[in-house]
């Protein structure tokens, strides 16, 4: 009997060394626990959901405890695998998530199914259900906790991977962590994971209990808290929340939207008493400033309410959703003029705050930037003077200046490869241009054939296959992604080179 623990589980030093297997066996168990959760709450409504639920979650839990169980981290992972690891884990899920939808009946087309699955990990508020409330509570609860998992598992990897490559991080100025992926593990690490999931977690049930108190019932409370702490946007019904058409849930929503796009290290130095520390964040004053300045600027050129408190409402609501890349909407902000719609997606494009669950090209990145720039115009003018980029009172290093940049052209030449991508697929130059921006910040909706509540599953293949790789280059902050196009090129043309060599040679 003594010997009965050890059967069970392997010696660290007895498992194959596999970052790979290791992750991927996580997101494995991960999303069992997530279907099992939601075979249960099938059982609520009897939408007949629940055996193909539990079947595939006990099967993915079983698969995922297997990779690790034979698997761990090894104390050294090349900064390519370590990228390639979190981004296979990543595709592992959406996966997982196309199987749950065609086991249900959900969705019956494979490529539908994934575009559903990429863009609930990826925490983006698109969906090829044209009406959700068809669905069952199983897979409507599962639709919510893809993106509640997808808000967190994006955190992870820019917590505990990016900085340590030196790519990124929670801000530009955080990556001095030491390289090299052997720290990935490390009790530090863990402990940082730990606090922000329990954080993570609070937010959400804060949430679900606003919404509650608000007037929704405890199934759409924990649903909607779930995709708006995350910033994903997914709802249980068509009209997201014109369908309560009550101004509280509005209000609640602007401030769950604001608190998704928030950073969590400065929601963790809130809640532990040390405002000083976040009226300090220049970040912070940024992120707020961009919300309160575009509810303004929506307010006295759309106008869309039918009062005053309506249209501060209204364009709140646009607004928060905007910059937080959330996606919930509380008007068809896409009927409006050109230059809020213009307004919008730049705002998207902008994003929320680093270190947030939120997408885009973050507004700390975007404030080195602006300092980078005027520095640049400060040395045209006088050749001798010292000037830093900053952001606030931090002073930025050139080094990841150099990163920073390099960062801003790939966000992009990718999103301009997105552009070219959906226009020879057929879209017009509105959606192509708007819809690749919103799709690579996880936002979604956009002016055009993205239009604000609509149903996705119209597009062709090819523009599916576009939106489909940008959500998920956006969610994995782009490097795996063109790391494995790069891959793809210059392998096969090494490839040709060793046969030509080798003709050569005989």
């Amino acid at each position: 009997m003594s010997d009965a623990p050890g059967a069970l589980r392997r010696a660290p030093a007895e498992r194959r060394p596999s970052a790979m297997g290791s992750i991927c066996g996580l997101a494995l168990v991960v999303c069992g626990g997530g279907l099992g959760l939601s075979a249960l709450v099938d059982l609520t409504d009897g939408a007949g959901d629940t055996a193909a639920l539990a079947a595939l979650g006990a099967a993915a839990g079983l698969a995922g405890a297997l990779l690790r169980r034979s698997c761990r981290i090894p104390d050294r992972v090349p900064p390519k695998a370590a990228l390639r690891a979190a981004a296979t884990a990543l595709l592992t899920m959406i996966v997982t998530s196309a199987l749950a939808y065609l086991a249900t009946g959900a969705i019956t087309t494979v490529d539908d199914a994934l575009i559903e699955g990429t863009a609930g990990f990826t925490t983006t508020a698109l969906t090829v259900l044209g009406n959700p409330e068809t669905q069952g509570n199983g897979v409507l609860f599962w639709r919510a906790i893809t993106q509640w998992i997808g808000g967190f598992a994006g955190l992870a990897t820019v917590i505990a991977v990016l900085p340590f490559l030196g790519v990124g991080g929670p801000a530009p100025t955080k990556a001095k962590a030491p390289s090299g992926a052997k720290h990935l593990h490390s009790p530090h690490v863990r402990r940082i994971l730990r606090q922000y999931l329990e954080l993570y977690a609070t937010l959400s049930a804060i949430g679900a209990g606003l919404y509650l108190l608000g007037g929704m019932g405890p199934f759409d409370a924990v649903t909607y808290a779930f995709t708006t702490i995350s910033t994903g946007g997914f709802a249980n019904h068509a009209g997201s929340f014109t369908y309560f058409g009550s101004p509280t849930l509005e209000w609640m929503g602007v401030a769950g939207m604001f608190l998704g796009g928030l950073s969590l290290a400065l929601a963790w130095c809130a809640l532990r008493g040390r405002h000083q520390v976040v009226l300090r964040s220049r970040e912070f004053a940024a992120y707020c400033g961009l919300i309160g300045g575009a509810t303004l600027v929506i307010a006295l050129v759309e106008s869309p309410g039918a009062t005053p408190m309506e249209t501060l409402r209204l364009s709140a609501f646009t607004a928060t959703s905007a910059v937080s890349t959330t996606g919930h909407w509380a008007a068809d902000w896409a009927a409006w003029g050109s230059g809020p719609q213009l307004l919008i997606v730049a705002l998207v494009g902008v994003g929320a705050m680093s270190g947030s669950s939120g997408g885009g090209f973050r507004v700390a990145r975007a404030m080195a930037l602006v300092s980078f720039l005027h520095r640049e115009v400060i040395i045209q003018l006088r050749p001798h003077a010292v000037q830093r980029v900053r952001v606030g009172d931090e002073v930025i290093e050139d080094r990841m200046v150099s990163r920073m940049l390099g960062y801003q052209v790939l966000f992009l030449i990718t999103a301009a490869g997105g552009m070219v991508g959906l226009a020879l697929s057929g879209a017009d130059v509105v959606t192509a241009t708007a819809g690749a921006v919103s799709s690579l910040a996880t936002f979604g909706p956009a002016p055009g054939e993205l239009g604000v509540g609509r149903s996705i599953a119209g597009l062709n293949d090819e523009a599916l296959l576009v939106v489909g790789t940008l959500m998920f280059a956006g969610k994995v902050e782009l490097y795996p992604v063109l790391d494995a196009l790069a891959a793809g090129v210059t392998r096969p043309a090494r490839a040709a080179r060793r046969a030509l060599r080798r003709r050569a040679a005989t």
